[in-house]
Order: C-alpha cells, then sequence, then structure tokens
C-alpha cells in the first residue's frame, strides 16, 4: 500500500511539472506589469504633490529603481534647491498624455517595453523589467535606471 501512495506521490509529481517560467513570453516577463505601473502614474498624475511617495508604495517598481529614484530627486535637489530636475524623470517630459499608454513594443530578451500614448502617439516611454524574488518589476524607467 506505501508503494502504491509513493508511486501516486511521484507520478502526480511528475504530472503537475513545475511552473512555466515562459508562459507569458520567452523569459516569463510580462509588459503588462510596466503599462499597469505607468498608467497607474500617469492617473495619479496631477494629483501628487509628491511622486517620491507614489514611487515609494508601488508595488510594481523594484527596490532599484526606488533607491534610483530618491538618488535622482535628492542629487538635482542638492545641485538646484528650488528647480530641482525641472522635469519627471519616469516619463522622461514634463507633460504625459492624459489618456495613459498602450504597448508599443516588447524585447523580453533585454527586458524592455516601450509604451506609447493613447491620445499622443508620438510620446514614447522606455522601461525595463526585472525580476526580483519570483516576481516581475518595472526597473527602470524614463531616464531611471535605463540602459545607454
Amino acid at each position: 500500500m506505501k508503494l502504491i501512495l509513493a508511486a501516486i506521490l511521484i507520478t502526480s509529481l511528475f504530472a503537475c511539472g513545475t511552473p512555466n517560467k515562459d508562459s507569458n513570453n520567452e523569459q516569463g516577463m510580462d509588459p503588462q506589469i510596466s503599462l499597469n505601473a505607468m498608467n497607474d502614474y500617469v492617473k495619479s498624475g496631477s494629483a501628487l504633490k509628491d511622486p517620491a511617495k507614489w514611487v515609494r508604495n508601488n508595488q510594481l517598481l523594484s527596490p532599484d529603481f526606488k533607491k534610483g529614484y530618491d538618488k535622482m530627486i535628492s542629487d538635482a535637489y542638492k545641485d538646484d534647491p528650488e528647480m530641482g530636475l525641472g522635469f519627471d524623470p519616469i516619463l522622461n517630459a514634463q507633460d504625459f498624455p492624459e489618456k495613459g499608454f498602450e504597448i508599443k513594443s516588447v524585447d523580453s530578451k533585454r527586458g524592455l517595453v516601450v509604451l506609447q500614448g493613447i491620445d499622443w502617439s508620438d510620446f514614447v516611454v522606455k522601461t525595463k523589467l526585472v525580476e526580483v524574488n519570483g516576481q516581475w518589476l518595472v526597473d527602470g524607467a524614463g531616464v531611471i535606471r535605463m540602459p545607454k
């Protein structure tokens, strides 16, 4: 009886297999994460008195993204206490498409997702996704932590 139960257990383990990391595309990366994060940012847009608070509390952003954002903002205010950066580093712009974004292109090998404005089709923002502890997160956007 024990032998039969062991055989059933082993068979069921192999039948279930391991989760397929490639379920969304080649690397398991889900470009929808970039889209959701940037659309939430735009939706919050003008209501954000402190974008840094949005960054700190957003669960779709990697810890390294958050550190990079904080450092960039801090350094900018040290250099120019009145103006800071003078633009939004997440979108790499001063203005943004108010209706949000749609996915323009995906490079899953490099983790890059390019988003295009819905109501402003010539506006694009590049994002980068990385896997952190089994979860895909935005690790770069606009001018924050983006590859050259």
